[in-house]
């Protein structure tokens, strides 16, 4: 269990690449990490190494891509954990390679959106009462400048897929989320801010789309640990958008409230549509 003067972090993605780093420094400055990672043999063999090297690991494992295991998922953590100091999402699905196919979810939708979006959008929900118990809340969504405008008209890309365009229209979301959430939560003491880390940093994400790396985890996680400690400054920033450790503007789509309303209410259709099916597909015979 969480001690009064010890801060309980949740980074999801946290057995490999940027997640993995946030994950060993954490631990290592006292926080209670809770790693979440999609393998549960690499989830347990992280958190075996960070407690043994002194660390208070707590191991999850949950598929992002089944909105179903993301519930389950939220539903153990605000069981187990009487207040959640800071959720991190920073688990996602990369670009892939240049010539990738479609990918869908467990549910039907598009893979990117479905992790990079839709996952953090139900989890960071689901947790606010127990962000709302922390001294101070914060959740920092990592992001990307890669972002692109949204077709709401084929959100599965079923007429048209590339990986670039599918990443960035997930980035494009979850920025989106981070401006609605800041709006609600910030006035009740959970600060909200979105993080492009840094270019190409070396992690499997990267090494899958061919291109080399630009910049290295540290600095990657030294601009998401700024906003996880609070001295970002992301309840100023227009926004709540950074690059690197910069403020800035993120794509102008997601400053527009006519765009966000719009994403807002294809989300909650989405996620409607996906609790009834799955309420359907598991009633009694």
């Amino acid at each position: 269990m969480p001690t009064a003067d010890r801060d309980v972090v949740l980074v999801t993605g946290a057995t490999s690449g940027l997640g993995l780093r946030l994950a060993e420094v954490l631990a290592a400055q006292g926080a209670t990490v809770l790693a979440h990672g999609r393998d549960r043999a690499r989830v347990r063999a992280l958190t075996e190494r960070l407690t043994a090297a002194g660390g208070t690991v707590r191991p999850y494992c949950a598929d992002l891509s089944s909105l179903r295991e993301v519930r389950t998922f939220a539903r153990r953590v605000a069981e187990e954990q009487p207040r959640v100091d800071v959720l991190v999402n920073n688990a996602g699905v990369g670009p892939g390679p240049q010539d990738g196919a479609r990918e869908l979810s467990t549910d039907g939708h598009e893979l990117r959106f479905a992790v990079g979006y839709l996952a953090p959008y139900v989890l960071t929900r689901a947790l606010v009462p127990r962000l709302l118990r922390a001294r101070a809340g914060r959740v920092v969504n990592v992001g990307s400048g890669a972002q692109v405008e949204i077709d709401f008209d084929d959100l599965t890309m079923a007429g048209f897929y590339n990986g670039w365009i599918a990443y960035g229209r997930a980035k494009l979301a979850l920025a989106s989320l981070t401006v609605d959430l800041a709006a609600e939560l910030g006035p009740r003491g959970v600060a909200v801010s979105c993080v492009h880390p840094a270019d190409l940093m070396p992690t499997p994400m990267v090494r899958r789309t061919g291109l080399a790396p630009r910049s290295t985890l540290d600095q990657g996680a030294e601009a998401v640990l700024r906003l996880i400690h609070g001295t970002g400054g992301a309840d100023t920033q227009p926004g709540h958008y950074y690059n690197g450790l910069r403020p800035e503007s993120p794509h102008p789509d997601v400053l527009r409230p006519d765009r966000r309303e719009r994403l807002r209410r294809v989300t909650e259709e989405l996620l409607a549509a996906e609790a009834t099916a799955a309420d359907i597909c598991h009633l009694d015979p």
